[in-house]
């Protein structure tokens, strides 16, 4: 099978380029990670509430789960619409995700959304259901230091940009607009 380019439509049929789709998700963890075969396996926190979408005319929002997850799966999986559903890249589950198991989003309470900044890899940490805790935070900002991967969290009320000023402003300007961060 022939290698999409960078300037393709994506093979996921969102219609967007493939470099500003699924292809952007791809180059956001190093080429010399090591590939991974996760799966989302129980893990449903992406349907669960802590983002928000609409799927067939249902809302669903913080505190709102997608309409249709019932007993942990998904009852139109095979037929779930491009968006938000078949756009949505999970970071814990990028190719070759650079992120411990105990980030998974179901055991960490937080969801790590891969996004593109100044076209630079960058990521999101949206709760689900808990602030990102320390030892997360030990975890992400030498990485962040050693990757040059910016991130952008909220904890006790307060969102935090960790990287260069640039970041927390521009993300902070987004979210003023009302401009979805991923």
């Amino acid at each position: 099978m022939p290698k999409t380019g960078r300037n393709d439509p994506c093979p996921c049929g969102s219609g967007r380029k493939f470099k500003l789709c699924h292809g952007a998700a791809a180059t956001i963890v190093p080429a010399a990670a090591a590939a991974t075969d996760r799966a989302c396996g129980s893990c449903t926190a992406c349907c669960e509430g802590w983002a928000e979408g609409e799927i067939r005319g249902h809302k669903m929002f913080a505190g709102q789960h997608c309409h249709f997850l019932q007993d942990g799966a998904c009852t139109i999986y095979e037929e779930r619409p491009q968006s938000p559903c078949r756009n949505f890249v999970c970071g814990w589950l990028l190719p070759g995700s650079p992120f411990p198991e105990h980030f998974r989003p179901d055991r960490s309470g937080v969801i790590i959304v891969p996004l593109r900044w100044r076209g630079r890899a960058a990521f999101v940490l949206l709760s689900a259901g808990r602030d990102p805790d320390d030892a997360m935070l030990a975890w992400l900002k030498p990485y962040a230091q050693r990757t040059g991967t910016p991130f952008f969290y909220q904890r006790d009320g307060e969102r935090v940009g960790y990287g260069p000023p640039e970041f927390q402003v521009e993300m902070l300007a987004r979210l003023q607009q009302g401009e979805p961060l991923w």
